[in-house]
């Protein structure tokens, strides 16, 4: 039994078990008709939060960041109140729910980057241009959305009504309160100073280690990568995990493994997947110098927004503390390095910013479900 009992949420950002109070309330704090519950055992815990709704997002993020409705343990039902009562949040908010459609307004103070052409036939684009040619006024506030939804652009604001409405009731999406335009621009494009301490070298050597000589001849190719995680028994004694990458139209390079370290937990699995991925991708592009955009596709939110933009506000000490770290390290590094090859090979690939996309599990969307079989094939041999 966990020191302290088991947290267990219904309804959330993200439904499961947490082992700490502070993993429970980055999933509860401000989302609205959230519900969960302190348990003193593991399947009394498992029970309640496989009543809520049947989610393959299951993350833990411990970011201090969210505004809590408040900060004392429970033993009682809590459900927090509408989302209109809470107040603006100070820093990361989460998208709760997936819309097939998203809303086709932009503040008129959204700006511009190039989409360069998305990756593969995604449709996300870039920020819509708007008005940025007036100076920006002392004290401004601006409101960046990050989408990793391929089916929502990127946004920024300079008012939190605009922002909460273009965020409500969409999966994927992450956003942040900045003081500068240029602030939210680099929290949009995933411009982080640290990638490179993740990584271990220096931006010139790593440049000199792996920008490629010449310009690379040939097409560019593009490469779908779906991954998921699979738990059987999720939350059991007798679990068993296993996780799965589909390389789209290279089946010689699909992954379908079990997860033999640590817990064996859907989350876990979700991280390993995403973690061999790129793994894969790093060898393909570093060593046989292949012309592949390969874009990354999970249904894990967790996943996707840590890449995409949470882990550029840790520093090594936070890593430390979040649930499963062991996994989350190497994942960050690993991504990091992907990512700055990208960037320093961009005349080969073109200037398109490497990040994971988030996918709507169990939709009916092929490559996905294609990854979910995998997963579960590798859980059977656990």
């Amino acid at each position: 039994m966990a020191r302290g009992g088991f947290y267990a949420v219904q309804n959330g950002r993200s439904n499961g078990v947490f082992n700490t109070w502070e993993d429970c309330k980055s999933q509860v704090s401000g989302y609205s008709g959230a519900v969960y519950k302190k348990f003193d055992t593991l399947p009394e815990a498992v029970a309640f939060s496989n009543r809520g709704s049947n989610r393959s997002d299951s993350g833990v993020d411990n970011s201090s960041n969210l505004r809590g409705n408040g900060s004392q343990e429970t033993a009682e039902v809590i459900r927090s109140p509408p989302r209109d009562e809470n107040p603006i949040p100070r820093d990361y908010g989460l998208g709760a729910h997936h819309r097939r459609n998203a809303p086709n307004h932009l503040s008129r103070n959204t700006e511009s980057r190039s989409s360069g052409g998305s990756r593969g036939k995604s449709s996300r684009g870039g920020i819509s241009k708007g008005h940025n040619s007036r100076p920006i006024a002392r004290g401004l506030t601006f409101y960046a959305v990050k989408s990793s939804n391929p089916q929502v652009k990127d946004a920024i604001f300079e008012n939190w009504s605009e922002c909460r409405s273009y965020v409500t009731a969409i999966g994927g999406l992450s956003f942040k309160k900045f003081g500068s335009r240029s602030e939210a621009l680099d929290f949009i494009n995933g411009v982080s100073s640290k990638d490179y301490d993740y990584i271990g070298v220096g931006k010139d050597e790593f440049a000199r280690l792996y920008a490629r000589k010449a310009h690379s001849k040939g097409k560019l190719q593009r490469c779908n990568v779906y991954c998921d995680g699979s738990a059987l028994g999720n939350g059991k004694e007798s679990s068993r995990a296993g996780y799965g990458v589909y390389f789209e139209n290279h089946p010689d390079q699909n992954i379908s493994e079990p997860l033999t370290e640590g817990l064996p937990t859907n989350n876990r699995a979700e991280i390993q997947a995403v973690f061999s991925a790129l793994d894969k991708i790093w060898t393909d592009l570093s060593q046989n110098e292949s012309r592949v955009l390969f874009q990354i596709k999970t249904d894990s939110e967790y996943v996707s927004k840590l890449l995409n933009d949470r882990y550029m506000g840790y520093d090594t000490q936070k890593i430390q503390t979040l649930s499963n770290s062991d996994l989350i390290k190497p994942l960050i590094k690993k991504y990091a390095k992907v990512k700055k090859y990208y960037e320093v090979n961009k005349e080969s690939f073109g200037d398109v910013p490497f990040k994971i996309e988030w996918v709507k599990g169990h939709a009916g969307e092929a490559g996905n479900e294609i990854a979910d079989e995998l997963a579960r094939q590798g859980a059977s041999r656990a």
